[in-house]
């Protein structure tokens, strides 16, 4: 019988940018066991133009989901929730993110992917 995995479930407030950068550097690096997914506090109709733009031609731009945006009850059995940039408090018990780069950048994605990355360093432990 297949292990189950454990999830790490990234929500930003539309569930189309910041949480599908930070999945895929977590995937990229992600600990044996461990996946990424995202929601949305109030999802958009679709993955913003930023995401793919911003992993273009990085190590995980495969790893970026297309999906459609989804909303937090669409993600049931998340092990760790991560807030990127809600209100405070918005998700009771999450860990909280607060981008110091809030524009769509080079410098916010550098700075999802050492923040996603020492993630997965830290549940490696």
């Amino acid at each position: 019988m297949e292990a189950k995995s454990r999830v790490v479930l990234f929500v930003c407030p539309h569930g189309a940018g910041k949480s599908r950068i930070a999945a895929a550097w977590f995937a990229g690096a992600a600990p044996e066991g461990w996946t990424a997914t995202t929601a949305g506090l109030e999802p958009q109709q679709q993955v913003s133009v930023h995401a793919p733009r911003l992993l273009a031609g990085t190590a995980v731009e495969d790893l970026l989901d297309l999906a459609l945006p989804r909303p937090l009850s669409a993600i049931p059995d998340a092990e760790l929730v991560v807030a990127i940039d809600c209100r405070p408090g918005a998700i009771p018990g999450a860990t909280e993110w607060r981008l110091q780069h809030e524009a769509f950048d080079e410098h916010m994605t550098a700075e999802l992917k050492e923040r996603a990355q020492r993630l997965a360093r830290e549940l490696a432990r």
